[in-house]
């Protein structure tokens, strides 16, 4: 029965969303620096997706088998609403926080790339995958976003969640009204 959704249904129904990081945030490279330190470059137009996100009332997580404090930087400068850094099962580790609040699966999205994120998209009500995602990654999919990981998939996935649940307008205007900026015109 849960194939049979459609994909308004998938997307209206939205509270959380989990993302992925490296190859989804950033393009999955990475920099090894001398002295032993590690870089990765995420893209600062995510940022504002989250906002959005966050100013709509949809829960924010980010997701990474990999533990390193430059994640846990880059998930306080977002805000995000809560970060699982190490996973060696995204979902398994995530479930709990998403009970405690009192989010199910079919309301929560993922947004991917590669084949260690399946556990989470097989568990997940609407699948979002960046466009150079795992071909593997991609057939679990509900929707292929036009960017490709590291490029602003974070807010072009925002965006298209909030156009789709008819939330934009509304969120935007949240966003700008702190600014001291009138809402736009769509």
């Amino acid at each position: 029965m849960e194939e049979n959704l459609s994909l308004r249904m998938r997307v209206e129904r939205v509270r959380a969303l989990v993302v992925d990081v490296d190859g989804t945030m950033t393009d999955g490279g990475m920099w090894y620096l001398d002295g032993g330190g590690e870089a990765k470059q995420f893209n600062v137009r995510d940022g504002v997706g989250i906002l959005l996100l966050r100013r709509a009332g949809i829960l924010v997580v980010m997701a990474s088998g990999e533990r390193l404090e430059l994640l846990e930087r880059r998930a306080r400068r977002l805000q995000v609403d809560a970060a699982f850094f190490g996973c060696r099962n995204k979902a398994e580790t995530i479930e709990p926080w998403l009970y405690r609040q009192g989010i199910g699966w079919p309301e929560t999205a993922c947004l991917g790339d590669e084949i260690n994120d399946l556990p989470l998209a097989r568990r997940c009500g609407l699948v979002l995958a960046v466009q150079d995602a795992n071909p593997l990654f991609l057939r679990h999919a509900h929707h292929v976003l036009k960017s490709r990981g590291g490029e602003g998939a974070v807010r072009e996935a925002a965006l298209w969640i909030l156009q789709y649940q008819g939330r934009l307008p509304a969120a935007l205007g949240a966003f700008l009204a702190e600014m001291g900026e009138p809402p736009v015109e769509f």
